[in-house]
């Protein structure tokens, strides 16, 4: 049928079935839209010629109102981020220093502010565990430990996360009598960076990056190290760990590490410039606390956890026998500590609630008894002054009562009436009965 319709055949489908035409009819018609076309076009070209050539005298004012608006743009976002943060400007040092109090990972703030929006009111609100955070010359290597899902890595991320906030001009979610310095380097070793492309494992990439640590890292140098040591055979992945961290510790660079082994733990205790630090963890209900607690180190736990989530009796002792008695000591040692711990802020929570119940009641008797001393002082002066008052009125009563029986030269009747009227000012001002005659 194509035979039939008058037109320019454009093209034809694989099987020949179908085919494009153009109708003569439309021809004229399609070369009116192209001609529209093509004048909108050149019209377009001619206005936006036009425009240019008006605005390239301003070019240069066009780009520094550009350059503005933009760091307005960036100074808002940076206000409205520290809003939805609360966060604030710690006090600055112009040395390396970390003196942190209350700051919180601030992805995780955000995390848990649109949850809690989400929820609505009625839901349980979830909120991000502060850390009190020091890092000083003295003490500049924090070496982190506890259990696993403990919260050992986010403190770690929230210390490099924030400290970078900083350094770019951002205020960071802490809170008041926070100080902090700057560094020059901020050194990371967090993940897994294993590339079968380079020809790396698990632990060729740590050790990579420990080699470079120790080839830049100065005193301005912060070091941020998750797991440190893991990914080979643990004694001889602890013996190269404390190697590094000595070395580390001898650069006087600050860091933050986080570990399991008891040998970096001990390390850290009886080396000068380091110091431990755990994440606290409740074992009675296996439920980390997510509190960190500089001065000492913490357990993983790995016994007890077994041991509560109902492991068999049998491997659980086999497995107590295979580590030693002297390091099952040592972890019931910190288990204990941690419940002795626990009780304790129990202890002194309920105390700090009694205590402030008895400011309470404290206050109330002092204003109570001020309020008591007041009214006294106000009722005995007012009592003063009516009597007073009452003494004046009396003896002008009385002198009034003896003008005028002298002026009627006590005559009987006047006197019985001045006496009558005495009388009547007794009962009436002094409320008493007047003596008989």
């Amino acid at each position: 049928h194509k035979r039939r319709v008058r037109g320019l055949i454009h093209d034809e489908s694989a099987s020949g079935q179908t085919v494009f035409i153009e109708p003569t009819e439309v021809f004229e018609l399609n070369n009116d839209i192209k001609d529209l076309e093509n004048a909108y076009q050149r019209e377009l070209i001619r206005i936006l010629t036009a425009l240019t050539d008006q605005l390239r005298p301003h070019l240069p004012d066009l780009r520094k109102a550009y350059g503005y608006l933009g760091l307005l743009d960036f100074i808002r976002a940076k206000a409205r981020l520290a809003r939805e943060l609360d966060a604030q400007l710690p006090e600055l040092s112009s040395k390396p220093l970390i003196r942190w109090r209350g700051v919180r990972h601030p992805v995780l703030a955000l995390t848990f502010k649109e949850q809690n929006k989400a929820a609505g009111k009625d839901a349980e609100k979830r909120e991000v565990v502060p850390l009190d955070l020091e890092l000083t010359p003295e003490r500049r290597i924090l070496v982190i430990s506890g259990p696993n899902a403990g919260g050992k890595s986010v403190s770690l991320k929230t210390v490099g996360l924030v400290q970078y906030m900083l350094q770019c001009g951002l205020l960071i979610p802490c809170d008041d009598y926070s100080e902090a310095g700057m560094f020059e380097d901020i050194l990371l070793d967090i993940g897994d960076e294993q590339s079968l492309e380079n020809d790396l494992s698990t632990y060729s990439s740590h050790l990579m990056a420990m080699k470079q640590f120790v080839t830049v890292a100065n005193k301005k140098s912060l070091i941020l190290i998750d797991e440190f040591g893991t990914g080979t055979e643990p004694s001889l992945g602890g013996a190269i760990a404390e190697a590094v961290l000595e070395q580390l510790n001898q650069a006087r660079a600050f860091g933050v590490i986080t570990t399991h082994y008891t040998n970096l733990k001990n390390f850290a205790e009886k080396t000068e410039g380091l110091v431990n630090g755990a994440m606290r963890y409740d074992p009675e209900r296996l439920q980390p606390l997510y509190r960190l607690e500089i001065g000492k180190p913490g357990s993983s736990f790995a016994i007890e956890i077994a041991r509560k989530i109902g492991l068999p009796r049998q491997l659980v002792e086999r497995a107590t026998q295979l580590v030693g008695k002297d390091k099952i000591r040592y972890d019931r040692l910190l288990e204990g500590l941690e419940k002795d711990k626990t009780e304790l802020e129990a202890k002194l929570a309920d105390t700090e609630k009694l205590q402030k119940g008895l400011r309470k009641f404290t206050q109330e008797y002092l204003d109570l008894k001020k309020h008591l001393d007041d009214t006294r002082s106000e009722t005995l002066r007012e009592a003063k002054n009516q009597a007073k008052r009452l003494l004046q009125n009396t003896n002008q009563q009385i002198e009034a009562t003896i003008s005028e029986i002298r002026s009627s030269q006590a005559d009987r009747d006047v006197t019985k009436q001045a006496r009558e009227k005495l009388e009547t000012f007794v009962r009436q001002e002094l409320r008493v009965e007047p003596p008989k005659a």
